[in-house]
């Protein structure tokens, strides 16, 4: 998908993340592992919440840097990572993690593509931020999966 402006570029990671949401959700409903429903009700949670802050920045942000055009935006695919989210091993917790961290990657990789082909500050700021957030998050849930095993 080819990208106009910030927004849309924004839309459609809040739509990716609310997929990822709804998709982890159905997951933990057919698992029979319960180490496997925690991990996906927290996935599940953790993209409704990724959801809804990009949300809340879209409709916080400077209108003006909304609108900016982007000269180059990579390729982005979310078909193929919801795919992989589908056929993850349900009954094994450590590839239902490093789906969601390749996800992570994935977006993370698609930020910085942004950042490093965007001549304007702001956008940069914007992107680069989500970076930061996408990385935290990969923490977080690399620290939840850590916590699970120990049950």
């Amino acid at each position: 998908m080819r990208f106009k402006t910030v927004a849309d570029v924004l839309d459609v990671v809040k739509e990716f993340h609310a997929s990822l949401a709804r998709q982890f959700g159905e997951l933990e409903q057919i698992t029979t592992s319960e180490r496997a429903q925690l991990m996906l009700d927290y996935l599940n949670r953790h993209e409704q919440n990724l959801a809804r802050a990009t949300d809340q920045f879209l409709n916080d942000a400077d209108p003006g840097l909304l609108r900016t055009w982007l000269q180059y935006v990579p390729e982005f695919h979310p078909e193929g990572m919801l795919e992989k989210v589908r056929n993850v091993d349900l009954n094994d917790v450590n590839s239902i993690v490093a789906v969601a961290l390749k996800v992570d990657d994935y977006l993370i990789s698609l930020y910085g593509e942004i950042v490093d082909h965007t001549d304007t500050e702001e956008v940069k700021e914007v992107f680069k931020s989500l970076i930061k957030l996408e990385d935290n998050e990969r923490h977080t849930v690399a620290r939840s999966a850590f916590r699970l095993n120990d049950m």
